[in-house]
């Protein structure tokens, strides 16, 4: 289940960790020069977890920070794989920005480069003219 809900406006609390992030320390290494918490757009997203709602926030990079809505903590930290930020808008019926269309491509680019999340349909770029 993946269900964006709405939009979120409010700044996330970025002081409080999850246990789950600290075993992830190797991934998260991987790509620790992408990583910002200036974020260009966030969204509250179920994913039918037991532990509630989380808030889905994309930073200038595209790295995508997981936060608990109801506890604030930071759950996880990742790279997103090849539509995977495409779909919060698709979702909402929303337009993507030119600079969204731009970190699409660049994510999708740096994970063929470095591998930073798994892309293994090359057919599944998105193309910006689709967009």
């Amino acid at each position: 289940m993946f269900e964006v809900k709405e939009r979120y406006t409010k700044e996330p609390s970025n002081n409080i960790s999850s246990l789950h992030i600290s075993t992830r320390f190797y991934r998260t290494s991987k790509y620790k020069y992408l990583m910002s918490t200036k974020f260009i757009d966030m969204f509250i997203v179920d994913t039918g977890h037991l532990n509630g709602l989380e808030i889905h926030c994309i930073n200038e990079y595209g790295l995508i920070y997981i936060y608990n809505k109801d506890t604030g903590k930071l759950i996880t930290i990742l790279h997103p794989r090849p539509m995977q930020i495409k779909r919060y808008y698709i979702q909402l019926e929303l337009t993507i920005s030119k600079e969204i269309r731009e970190i699409i491509n660049i994510c999708y680019n740096r994970n063929l480069d470095r591998n930073l999340n798994q892309v293994w349909f090359s057919y599944l770029r998105p193309k910006v003219e689709d967009m």
